[in-house]
């Protein structure tokens, strides 16, 4: 057989043994979610039920789990079997933080009510977007936490906390920027553009943590003081984002008018906002 199509139908079986191992660790993470997160019955929820916010949650946290995974498969092995075993060490690492990373956003960004509760017995899509959310941005941090070939866990972990306190942080000032208090339009009211709205803050926030920690580590005092630096310009600029918005995507309407001084939330003005912030963390990042 020549050379290069040996060498292609070895690629073709590593990649279709590390989607068997991917979906594997899929398997365990729902397993996880459901008994010592949620602590639900999903088929019950799902299936029975029909219950879409629980959907919306569970699909948020399998899209951070694929998301982190990224970052492992960037890290180089001698040979398929080593391969292996770091996609599945890496992977059971990674749904352990997903899900230490869900349970602080509950305690620290989900903090108002009992989301759970309202994912599970009041079906609450607002706040099932923003739980779902919370998931996304906790994958996109992991997935420069975890990858680069320089560092160390150490260094990992450090990053990955210091992503976390971001997206702490940017949920407290988010509701003195929109002037309304936004956890209690999507516990109270079941606010879906509300919830959309805040989801995309959060999914962009971890974005631009991402895009902060995407150079090699170098040292402790000279790596963060570059994260820092690249962070605080992102997150500066993500800030001005929402007045564009404003300004620019929908001119002469107010979207904090359309999410919260309407009998009906205008679902499609949270999204342009979601849109908008997860949009310019894009734009910013293909310009560094």
């Amino acid at each position: 057989m020549p050379p290069f199509l040996q060498a292609g139908f070895s690629q073709i079986g590593l990649t279709a043994l590390e989607v068997i191992v991917g979906f594997g660790i899929f398997w365990v993470g729902q397993f996880a979610y459901q008994k010592l997160f949620r602590r639900l019955e999903l088929n019950l929820e799902l299936f029975v039920r029909d219950n879409v916010a629980v959907a919306i949650a569970l699909v948020g946290y399998y899209l951070g789990i694929v998301t982190a995974l990224g970052g492992v498969l960037d890290k180089t092995a001698e040979t398929w079997q080593q391969q292996m075993i770091n996609l599945i060490s890496y992977g059971a690492l990674v749904i352990l933080l997903m899900l230490v990373g869900a349970w602080i956003g509950d305690r620290l960004i989900l903090h108002h009510c009992d989301c759970a509760r309202e994912v599970k017995e009041e079906q609450n899509i607002g706040a099932a977007l923003v739980e779902a959310g919370v998931h996304i941005a906790n994958g996109l941090i992991l997935s420069t936490a975890l990858a680069g070939q320089s560092g160390s866990w150490l260094v990992g972990l450090a990053c990955w906390l210091m992503g976390l306190s971001v997206l702490v942080i940017a949920t407290r000032l988010y509701p003195r920027m929109t002037r309304y208090n936004v956890f209690r339009e999507i516990y109270d009211r079941n606010n879906i553009a509300a919830g959309a709205a805040l989801s995309g803050l959060l999914i962009a926030t971890g974005n631009i943590v991402r895009i902060a920690f995407a150079s090699e580590f170098q040292s402790w005092q000279q790596s963060f003081v570059e994260y820092g630096i690249v962070l605080l310009l992102c997150l500066m600029a993500l800030a001005i984002v929402r007045w564009v918005a404003d300004l620019v995507l929908v001119p002469g309407v107010k979207i904090s008018d359309e999410i919260v001084h309407q009998s009906v939330p205008n679902v499609g003005a949270g999204l342009i906002e979601a849109f908008a912030y997860i949009a310019s963390s894009f734009l910013i990042a293909w310009s560094l």
